[in-house]
């Protein structure tokens, strides 16, 4: 996420290396490399060659979600449930059904969550949303007129 909200905040429309982005943010190279190849696999990005090259986003920012970007590149992130040795033993046992499910329900809440953060929102809250060629101004303007007025809770708000 770091490294996408770094493409989105220095690109200006044109292709970002990926030297500069594990600079900028402290990031190792070959660590970049892996995670872009999945995101261009997707379509989330696309690499662009030459002396210029370097990558760009491919969607729109309201349309690249914190969920797409984390199934990709983390799927380890999302919550699962942890076998207990005990209960594993006896999986008919109601507390074991209970935990299971209550895992199932916290991994879908997260998933959730996690899908209504656009790249975009996270532009807005940061302040970062400084680029002249922004994909998607309508969104960006009506998510700060929201933040605004107090009609929507900042993710940060909702996440602490």
């Amino acid at each position: 996420m770091q490294a996408l909200f770094d493409l989105a905040h220095h690109s200006h429309g044109q292709p970002v290396p990926l030297h500069l982005i594990a600079q900028r943010q402290n990031l190792s190279l070959p660590f970049l490399e892996q995670i872009f190849n999945r995101l261009k696999k997707a379509g989330i990005v696309a690499s662009v060659r030459g002396p210029k090259g370097g990558y760009v986003i491919t969607r729109p920012c309201n349309q690249v979600t914190v969920g797409d970007v984390l199934r990709l590149t983390d799927s380890s992130f999302y919550a699962a449930a942890k076998e207990d040795p005990v209960t594993a033993k006896t999986a008919l046992r109601a507390d074991a059904k209970m935990n299971e499910l209550l895992w199932k329900q916290l991994s879908n809440h997260i998933t959730n969550f996690m899908d209504t953060i656009s790249l975009a929102d996270l532009c807005v809250e940061s302040s970062s949303n400084t680029c002249p060629d922004c994909t998607c101004p309508e969104y960006t303007k009506g998510v700060q007129e929201q933040l605004d007025s107090g009609r929507r809770p900042r993710c940060a708000a909702m996440l602490g």
